[in-house]
């Protein structure tokens, strides 16, 4: 969450915040690390019905907000709501039983997500999938120890689970404050607009269940997230594509066909040399709309730096290669909407505004999404959410809290 904040809030936002985040980091991971060893010890310092009644308005919050979501946000809020509302009443109750269901609950997430980190990159072998697998072990590892009634009964849970997090988060911190430090002056293109764009910045997304030729067969999450597979057989991945007019259009395509056969699926998914081919670029929307079909999800950009998006175009477009996982059409829109993303929230706006950003939900789905595209591959229906997230970020008078709440209560009125 933090670094797509600092994204949006620039590079000299950045510069001038990294003695704050290097000082937060710290202090951060101290806090952390001391109810983590509270935990240890079966202590209960840490005031956790307050901890709990912001996390149970947190989640309250969120499951009204649900309702005025679009698409697969909206299946995301009542499931991060509903999470988060059992575990604010778990620790409200103060019941032994809650400890026990609280880590198993705790080590169940952290099972299942050490197991996708580690099948992920060994599948895929990005680049330090060695130290990424090493961290899915170490989730493993933690897992295991929140199941282990030791040494504290399963009394610590809480603080065991929460000081994780927070040190996990200093760690984060620490790294992005020592990237700020490095950054140089000046390489920041927040509010410059040398060549004004003709209109608004536009994210096309050819869903796979939406570009297929027929009628596919039902599988919702496959469907809208990998492939869909029609009556026939033939099988759809989607597309997408990022337009400003009147000179980017950036929608990649390899310019020979990949083999995805089922025997060759694996293989396929590692981000390889050997698995790179040339790639072509589509040369605007109308002519790729002509050749296939209209895109049926479009994102729409008001807001936006011109200037980044045209630096970021010229410097891909210089490579043609496509690859799979690494370097496909999605993740090529990805990278090129965070670049004309950079900065835009920067114009007189201080760190309340970037305060302000953490408590929008859309900041904590973007960054889940971000975080699994990066650990696999960038998918068209990734793309979409992430957009939409993004959307709402970057435009907040158009979906402030408020405004939802009262469509939200127009509907169920």
């Amino acid at each position: 969450m933090l670094q797509i904040a600092l994204l949006l809030m620039g590079a000299n936002f950045l510069r001038k915040a990294a003695p704050f985040l290097a000082v937060i980091g710290v202090l951060w991971g101290v806090l952390g690390l001391s109810i983590f060893l509270d935990g240890m010890e079966g202590m209960r310092y840490f005031p956790f019905h307050v901890f709990g009644i912001l996390l149970l308005i947190e989640s309250l919050i969120t499951l009204l907000l649900a309702g005025s979501a679009k698409g697969a946000q909206k299946s995301v809020f009542y499931f991060k709501g509903g999470i988060f509302c059992f575990i604010a009443i778990l620790i409200l109750s103060g019941r032994e039983s809650s400890n026990l269901l609280l880590a198993i609950l705790f080590g169940f997430a952290f099972f299942i997500t050490g197991l996708f980190v580690m099948a992920s990159a060994w599948v895929v072998r990005y680049e330090n999938w060695r130290r990424v697998f090493l961290g899915g072990l170490a989730q493993l590892a933690f897992a295991l120890f929140l199941f282990l009634p030791y040494p504290t009964h399963h009394h610590g849970t809480i603080s065991q689970f929460l000081g994780v997090i927070m040190i996990l988060g200093s760690i984060q911190c620490l790294s992005l404050a020592r990237r700020a430090f490095r950054l140089r002056e000046g390489v920041s293109s927040e509010l410059r607009n040398d060549a004004p764009a003709a209109g608004p910045l536009i994210v096309h997304v050819w869903t796979p269940e939406g570009s297929s030729g027929k009628s596919p067969i039902p599988r919702p999450v496959i469907n809208r997230y990998i492939a869909a597979v029609d009556i026939d057989g033939v099988i759809s991945t989607g597309h997408a594509a990022l337009e400003m007019s009147p000179d980017v259009y950036i929608s990649l395509y390899p310019a020979v066909d990949i083999d995805r056969s089922p025997s060759e699926f694996f293989n396929t998914l590692k981000a390889i040399q050997e698995n790179n081919v040339p790639g072509q670029f589509q040369p605007s929307y109308q002519q790729e709309a002509a050749a296939w079909c209209d895109s049926d999800r479009k994102i729409i950009f008001q807001h936006y730096n011109a200037s980044a998006l045209r630096r970021y175009w010229e410097n891909y477009r210089e490579v043609n290669t496509y690859n799979l996982t690494w370097r496909n059409c999605s993740s090529s829109v990805a990278y090129g909407l965070e670049a004309a993303l950079e900065g835009i929230l920067s114009d007189g706006r201080g760190g309340l505004h970037f305060i302000r950003l953490f408590f929008m939900p859309e900041l904590w789905i973007a960054a889940q999404l971000r975080k699994r595209a990066t650990t696999m591959a960038w998918t068209p229906g990734l793309m979409l959410d992430y957009a939409r997230a993004l959307h709402v970020l970057v435009h907040p008078r158009e979906h402030s809290w408020m405004q939802r709440w009262k469509q939200q209560l127009d509907r169920t009125g």
